[in-house]
Formats: C-alpha cells, sequence, structure tokens
C-alpha cells in the first residue's frame, strides 16, 4: 500500500452527462499524478460506470472504482471514507461531485496545503451554477447570491459546501460511526469539526456546479427558489428524475416581482443554515468579530444570549435535530437582523448586475 495524506472522493449516481467534464478538471489540476482518486459507483443505472472505467487513469491504476450498492450520498461518503483509509492511509479526504467541477487548476493543489494546516478541520469553496444562462432573472439572481455569499465566505468564513470540500478522515470516521442522520452531511460534519476545536479554511478555487440539482421535478424549482425548509428536510438529490434545466420548457423563469422573494428566503436560508451555525459552533471567537465587522452590526452579545445553548450541543449534529435547531436559529432576533442585512447586499448586487447587463427594469 502506497501511503496518500490527502485522498479525492468522488460518489456518482447516474451522472453520465457531467462526469466528463469533471473528469477532464480533475485531470488539470496541478499536482493529479500524486494523489490517488476514488471514484464511488452509488448503484448507477446509466452509462456513468463506463465512462470512468475507460479513463486510462482507472487502467492504470492511478485512480480507483469501487461500488456502493446503497443509494445515497451519506453511504457512498462513508464507503469512501473508509476505503481512503484503509487503503491510502489517507489523512484528509477531499470530497467533489460528480456534476460539478474546479473553475481552475488550482483546486487540488489549496487541499494539498490546507491539509498541512494542523489547525484545518475542513475546507469550504465559493460555487457558481452553469446551465442557467436561458433563465435570465433567476440567472441574476443566482449571480447576486454567489456573488454575497462568496465575500461572506472570505471575510467571515463558512461552513463546508457539499460541491467540493475536504475534511480530516478522523472527523469523518468519527461523524460515519454515530451519525443517525443522511441528510446535510457537508454542514454537519464541519459543525463537528468545529466543535473538536479545528477551524474552517477557505479554498479558493470557486466549484462549478451544475443547475440540474437545485430540483429533481419540476415542482420543487420554486420550492428550492423559495426555500421550502419541508423540501430542503426531505429532498433526495440521487433522485432517479432530476430537471434538464437546458431545455426552457421545463421550468419558467422568475417574474421581476419574485426577485424581492427570492432574495428574503435565500438570506434566511445562507443565515439560519449556515453562517449563524458556523459563528455558534465556533470554538473562538473570531468569527463572532468577523460578522460585526463585516455586517455592520455588533450581534455577538444578541447571539451570545439568545443562541449560546446550542454551542457544543452534539445532538444537534449526529442526530435528528438539525432542522430544529435551524428553526430556532430562524426565530432568534439577531439572527433575522443578520438575514435582513445579507438579503440587502443580495439587492444591492443585483441591482449593479442587471446595470451592467442594461437590462430593462
Amino acid at each position: 500500500m502506497v501511503s496518500a495524506p490527502l485522498v479525492v472522493a468522488v460518489p456518482y449516481h447516474n451522472e453520465e452527462r457531467d462526469l466528463p467534464t469533471l473528469i477532464t478538471s480533475l485531470r488539470t489540476q496541478r499536482g493529479a499524478a500524486s494523489v490517488p482518486i476514488v471514484f464511488v459507483d452509488n448503484a448507477s443505472t446509466d452509462g456513468s460506470a463506463a465512462i470512468v472505467q475507460r479513463c486510462d487513469e482507472v487502467r492504470s491504476g492511478q485512480w480507483v472504482c469501487i461500488e456502493e450498492h446503497h443509494v445515497g450520498k451519506f453511504f457512498a461518503m462513508q464507503t469512501a471514507t473508509a476505503f481512503a483509509t484503509e487503503r491510502f492511509g489517507a489523512t484528509h479526504v477531499a470530497f467533489i461531485d460528480a456534476d460539478s467541477y474546479c473553475a481552475d487548476d488550482q483546486w487540488l493543489a489549496h487541499c494539498h496545503q490546507l491539509a498541512a494546516d494542523a489547525g484545518c478541520g475542513y475546507t469550504y469553496s465559493s460555487f457558481q451554477y452553469f446551465g442557467i444562462a436561458h433563465l435570465s432573472i433567476f440567472a441574476m439572481a443566482c449571480q447576486a447570491q454567489e456573488t454575497v455569499l462568496g465575500s461572506l465566505m472570505q471575510r467571515i468564513g463558512w461552513l463546508g459546501v457539499g460541491m467540493g470540500f475536504l475534511c480530516t478522515s478522523a472527523v469523518l470516521r468519527r461523524y460515519f460511526k454515530v451519525a443517525r442522520a443522511t441528510t446535510e452531511i457537508d454542514l454537519r460534519v464541519s459543525l463537528l469539526a468545529l466543535c473538536e476545536g479545528t477551524g474552517g479554511r477557505l479554498n479558493p478555487t470557486v466549484i462549478k456546479t451544475s443547475g440540474r440539482r437545485i430540483v429533481v421535478n419540476r415542482r420543487n424549482f420554486k420550492a428550492w427558489c423559495f426555500y421550502d425548509r419541508t423540501y430542503y428536510v426531505e429532498k433526495d438529490i440521487n433522485a432517479a428524475v432530476k430537471l434538464d434545466l437546458n431545455a426552457p420548457a421545463e421550468v419558467d423563469d422568475l417574474r421581476p416581482d419574485m426577485v424581492a422573494q427570492f432574495f428574503q428566503r435565500r438570506a434566511v436560508k445562507s443565515t439560519c443554515r449556515h453562517l449563524i451555525p458556523f459563528v455558534i459552533f465556533d470554538s473562538s471567537d473570531a468569527s463572532l468579530g468577523r460578522l460585526a465587522e463585516v455586517l455592520g452590526a455588533d450581534v455577538s452579545e444578541g447571539l451570545l444570549r439568545g443562541l449560546g445553548h446550542l454551542r457544543g450541543q452534539r445532538q444537534f449534529i449526529l442526530g435528528d435535530q438539525f432542522d430544529a435547531m435551524v428553526g430556532v436559529i430562524e426565530r432568534d432576533p439577531t439572527a433575522i437582523e443578520v438575514a435582513r442585512r445579507i438579503e440587502h447586499l443580495m439587492h444591492r448586487e443585483y441591482t449593479a448586475i442587471r446595470a451592467r447587463e442594461a437590462l430593462p427594469r
């Protein structure tokens, strides 16, 4: 066995459309030749496995293919973690979704660099959707959202982003050993790392991800746009049928009068599922100060007074109470104010984008 402190894992389920793009992206990564890449076929029924098997890197043994027949990203990631540690002795595992790819050739190099940081428990990245250009208003709204979130990630910090992130294998193994929940894996693993005293680090490479991940059928497009919490709790990214957002007839674009609601609900989601949990579970006080500085308000006292009882409470991470925790955060006055400020930033960015595009109001 060749020791490899860093292993990249690619779980996939019926992703024959986007796998070739990801494979090309991985091939062009600086330092890719020295990093094992493990593809996990999660019971695919299309041509995904054949695409991977045809790769020269697989035939030469540089890349590895394994199978996980229990459908679900939790099980695919669990199997990948176990394989990476047992076969390669990996201390860190980096995951990238099969319907995503790296915007430059530095993602893997950044993973190497960040994994060498003893204080790094996980990494996160900014992301951008592709394949939604024909939905012009929706595309501009998403661009505004992505720009604001990217800025907050750089200036404050964030939880793991499932399309592409790295975590220590020790945290991953502990999570998969005891966790009863199979959703929100990136968020939960990030919170567990924070609870154990390690922090998050920004990987500067942007992850490009398919707009198909947004929905699993036509009805759910608006549920995603307006953050229907029932949809978020019950959605299955391995659903057999996903929308083809390259077919304009399948969904209607947002109307101009829907944009305000879009930002209001996206700001609530970003605040209550990502930013506030990051600040609460971060054992250092630095993130509280950065949050106050960036959003122009001293929120630390209010957050600790209203939500301080959540700090370190692992049942919200490992069990089925994550969404209950989010509900508590959504009702907190300080969190509501933070969401309002983020919503304002999204509106402002959208106005600037629309001005650049010279589109009529």
